[in-house]
């Protein structure tokens, strides 16, 4: 990828395939190009500093324990607690028509939500074993980089978290015991809140684990201001190419090359698929989940309005039925193999703007890259329109087949006109976003397999030992010998160090 602060260069076209480069053997790794002592000093590094992200935890299962008490029937919990400031019987009433009793109540609020923080830090057990293989260089940036190791820290932390919210609906279904009774309007609505109180500790907790701090290392926002102002030019060259390679990977692909195909492959399906459902998680969910919350709490409101008078005042039909799960569960599939394939409709039907391309180079800016490379723009755009058409056709298809299976209910309409309004088109822009950033890997695959960023650092940690039981290792000795070698410098006071310092090696 082009850095914005590099000199100007000539358009380049006609570009020849990029070469693949072999793999490197992380187990020959020299330690002088590893950045942590061991795994287990990444982990005293995360322990050091886990009271934060233990905060964000205590607060989100505080939150989530406060919804799954609401969510038995949370307009039935506000009518309890207005009537209770007049008359505290009935709050005790309302307690007792949700299965919930005081002593309980002050039971799990002093100590479920101390203990599920407890374990949800035992995910940080598995933070090194993710992040120590991380081979730095692969990256193209070094902001992908360490997002990479955020993202990495982050998710076994919250995975506790998430798997009990996504968990809950399915408890319910298979009838254990518990306060929530069915997934009715209320229940659902409270989960809604709790997908959206997920997210917002995502953002929380990843910021609470920098991985410079975790690694210590420079931060990229301190490298990339280096890479802009400093004020030795030698130093800031350097910061500049180690904030930002230059991608090998230039679209349009050559014709005929494992490129072009690309997106018709499995694996660039899948990784179509990923990068767009992780965009969706940024764009369509919280919007989505939100919005469903409000729409849900006022079914609940009007559904407890209008039951007044039933003896169970807590039990409320539930508005997903069987036929929302048989047509919507075979339709989403089908919307999801559609997205996986856009990028290769995408591709042949950019065709006629090949011709227009300027410049195949990647430039960090995407108004600069769109207007050097119209088929790229193109592409992007195709991909957001044809997946927002799958989202549409399967919304479309699903307000025709529901009414034929008798679940064609007010509230089913409602949630058609929402997916058609909003999510369809916050799907498109999703996958459009997520093809700015993420095309080349659909076509291409990983950046790391065409370049090697300039860093100091070749790996993250060792699989075993330290970086001093590796500089031990004859293997590694040997294949550091070799390189000095094969560099065609002075290095003869490096190698006679490297014989006298151990056995004679070979290669």
């Amino acid at each position: 990828m082009t850095s914005p602060h590099s000199r100007t260069l000539p358009p380049l076209t006609d570009l020849p395939s990029p070469p693949r480069l072999p793999e490197e053997e992380t187990h020959l790794v020299s330690p002088g190009e590893i950045m942590v002592e061991s795994r287990r000093e990444i982990l005293r590094s995360l322990l050091r500093r886990l009271w934060a992200p233990a905060l964000v935890l205590l607060g989100l299962w505080y939150v989530l324990l406060t919804l799954y008490v609401v969510g038995a029937s949370p307009t039935f919990w506000l009518f309890s607690l207005l009537a209770g400031l007049g008359d505290p019987a009935y709050l005790r009433q309302a307690m007792s028509a949700l299965n919930f009793t005081s002593e309980g109540l002050w039971t799990a609020f002093l100590l479920l939500p101390a203990l599920a923080t407890v374990l949800s830090l035992l995910g940080a057990l598995l933070v090194p074993r993710l992040v120590a293989p991380l081979q730095p260089r692969r990256f193209l940036s070094e902001t992908q980089f360490q997002r990479g190791v955020e993202d990495r820290t982050t998710a076994m932390l919250l995975a506790l978290p998430v798997l009990t919210v996504l968990a809950l609906p399915l408890t319910v279904v298979l009838g254990l015991p518990q306060p929530w009774t069915g997934l009715g309007a209320g229940p659902l609505s409270v989960w809604c809140a709790g997908l959206v109180a997920l997210e917002l500790a995502w953002v929380l907790v990843r910021r609470t684990v920098p991985a410079a701090r975790l690694l210590g290392i420079t931060s990229h926002e301190v490298l990339h201001t280096e890479a802009r102002i400093g004020t030795d030019p030698e130093r800031r060259r350097a910061a500049a190419r180690q904030h930002l390679a230059q991608d090998r990977r230039h679209l349009p692909p050559n014709p005929g090359t494992p490129a072009a195909d690309g997106a018709r492959s499995p694996r660039g399906a899948l990784t179509a698929l990923a990068l767009i459902a992780r965009s969706a998680l940024t764009w369509v969910l919280p919007a989505l989940a939100g919005t469903s919350w409000l729409v849900l709490g006022i079914a609940d409101l009007v559904t407890v309005l209008g039951s007044l008078s039933a003896t169970g005042l807590s039990q409320v039909e539930t508005p997903l039925r069987w036929q929302h799960l048989a047509v919507g569960l075979p339709l989403l599939g089908l919307v999801a193999a559609g997205c996986a394939l856009a990028p290769a409709l995408a591709v042949p039907l950019s065709s006629g703007h090949r011709a227009q391309v300027r410049d195949q180079r990647t430039y960090a800016e995407w108004a600069h890259r769109a207007r050097a490379n119209p088929w790229e723009a193109r592409v992007c755009t195709l991909t957001g329109w044809l997946c927002a058409g799958w989202a549409l056709a399967g919304t479309v298809l699903a307000a025709v087949l529901l009414p034929l299976l008798g679940a064609g209910t007010a509230l089913t309409w409602v949630f058609l006109t929402l997916l058609a309004l909003m999510a369809v088109p916050l799907l498109g822009v999703a996958a459009t976003q997520a093809m700015k950033s993420g095309l080349r890997d659909v076509l291409y695959g990983p950046a790391g397999g065409y370049m090697r960023r300039e860093t100091p650092y070749a790996l993250v940690a060792p699989e075993f030992g330290t970086r001093a039981d590796r500089a031990k290792d004859p293997a590694v000795r040997a294949a550091l010998r070799k390189r000095l070698q094969a560099d065609g410098g002075d290095h003869a006071l490096e190698i006679f160090d490297l014989d006298a310092a151990g056995e004679r090696l070979w290669v």
